[in-house]
C-alpha cells in the first residue's frame, strides 16, 4: 500500500505519545527501586508493594509498549496499531488494580484516555494511508 505524507499534527501527536509513555516507563523502573519507594508517601508505598504481578505486568506493558508504538508511529509501521492496543490494555489492567485500592483518580482516568486517544490515531493514520 502506497503510504501518503502525515499532516503536520501527526508528528506532533506521535511525538507528544512518546514522550507521555517514556514519562511512565520512569515512573515504572522508579517504582522499582525499593530505597525510592521507602521514601514516598504510605498510600503509594502500600499500593506499590501490594501490586500483584498481573498489575505490575500491565503497567510494564503499558508504559514500555505505548513507548514502542509511538516509536513505531514515528516511523510510519503498521504495527503500531497491535502495539497501542496491547499498551491499552495494560493500561486498563494495572488501572483496574489501582482503581480496586485508592478508587478511580484523574490520573487513571487519563491514563486511560490517553491510551485510548493515540489508538485511534493511530487506527486513522492507517486508514489515510499515513502508515506502511
Amino acid at each position: 500500500m502506497a503510504t501518503s505524507k502525515p499532516h503536520f499534527s501527526f508528528w506532533f501527536i506521535a511525538a507528544a505519545g512518546l514522550v507521555w509513555n517514556l514519562m511512565g516507563c520512569l515512573n515504572f523502573i522508579t517504582q522499582s527501586n525499593p530505597e525510592t519507594v521507602a521514601q514516598m508517601p504510605e498510600v503509594y508505598q502500600v499500593i506499590i508493594n501490594g501490586r500483584p504481578a498481573w498489575a505490575t505486568a500491565g503497567f510494564a506493558i503499558g508504559v514500555f509498549g505505548g513507548a514502542v508504538g509511538c516509536i513505531l508511529l514515528l516511523m510510519r509501521k503498521r504495527v503500531a496499531v497491535p502495539v497501542l492496543i496491547l499498551s491499552g490494555a495494560g493500561v486498563v489492567l494495572t488501572s483496574a488494580f489501582t482503581a480496586m485500592i485508592v478508587g478511580v483518580q484523574p490520573s487513571l482516568v487519563l491514563s486511560i484516555l490517553v491510551a485510548a486517544a493515540l489508538i485511534w490515531y493511530a487506527v486513522i493514520a492507517r486508514r489515510v494511508g499515513w502508515l506502511a
